[in-house]
Formats: structure tokens, sequence, C-alpha cells
């Protein structure tokens, strides 16, 4: 394989891994609002790989944060009146702004990433959280690509009864 061709091959797999902490963030979102001891420690483990440890993350309505700890207790508390939710990743955009070179140093890349979440009461009470997540990412050496900085933006929503169109 010739070098151009390579790095097209590191750059798309970096590209994967990127569009996958949007996943793994999704899976663990849903752990957190699960509310369960251990649901929740299987998410916040999660998040300790999506995010690096001093990131700032932030949401439409809520103050901003550092740290994946901080933010599972901002999901939890949003989380807690619910008794189901779902996060359905949409499309994921990912721009590498810089790979890392040979020793794995410098990587930085952008996403933007879609959400349509749904939050269920036990009432029967249905909110659908529609958003856009942007996000910046780098490469930590030993770990991967992490997201540094995320903000999520509330695009739209809706709250009526299930079983209602």
């Amino acid at each position: 394989m010739d070098e151009a061709h390579r790095a097209r091959v590191d750059e798309w797999l970096a590209k994967e891994e990127i569009a996958e902490l949007r996943r793994l963030y999704g899976r663990a979102t849903d752990l957190i609002g699960l509310g369960t001891e251990a649901s929740v420690e299987e998410g916040r483990k999660i998040y300790h790989r999506v995010f690096t440890p001093d990131a700032k993350i932030g949401a439409t309505g809520q103050p901003g944060v550092a740290g994946p700890d901080a933010w599972v207790k901002v999901v939890s508390d949003a989380l807690t009146p619910y008794q189901d939710t779902q996060h359905l990743m949409g499309t994921q955009l990912v721009e590498i702004t810089k790979m890392p070179d040979h020793q794995g140093v410098g990587g930085e890349a952008t996403m933007t990433s879609y959400l349509q979440a749904w939050h269920a009461k036990a009432d029967g009470e249905l909110w659908t959280f529609i958003g856009t997540y942007y996000d910046k990412a780098q490469y930590t050496p030993g770990i991967g690509w992490q997201i540094y900085d995320m903000s999520l933006d509330q695009v739209s929503g809706e709250t009526r009864k299930l079983g209602s169109l």
C-alpha cells in the first residue's frame, strides 16, 4: 500500500473511532437514565472513555461543567423523572484537522452529530428532544480519541401522551 493510500486509511479509521465516541455516549446516557447504582457506574465508566478528564461539557438550558463525573450528575438529575429513555444518534460528521504524529501526539478533530432522544414518564407522558452535538476531539496517547469539548444545542422538542400522534 502506498503512503497516500495508507494516510487515507488512517484518516478513515480515526473518523470511525471518533464517531464511535458519540454512539458510546448515547449508550452511557441511557444506562445513567436507568438510575440503578450499577447502571450509573457503567455509564460513568463509558463517559470516562469518551471524555478527557477535564472536558468542557454543556447543553442548552444547563450550565457547563468540567469532566465526565460532573456530567454524570447533570444527566442523572435531568433523567430522574423518566422511566425510560432512548438516545438515537443520527449522522456523525467528523472533520480531522490534524492527524496524530507517529508517536500519537497532536491529533485534533471536530464532530457534529444529530440526536433524537425519547424520554417517557410512568404516567405516559413522552418528551422528545431533538438536538445537535458539537464536539472537539483530541488524540490521547495510550487511550485514543476523546472529546475535550462538547456542547448540545436543542433544535426542537415535543411533549405528548404516549399512543397519540
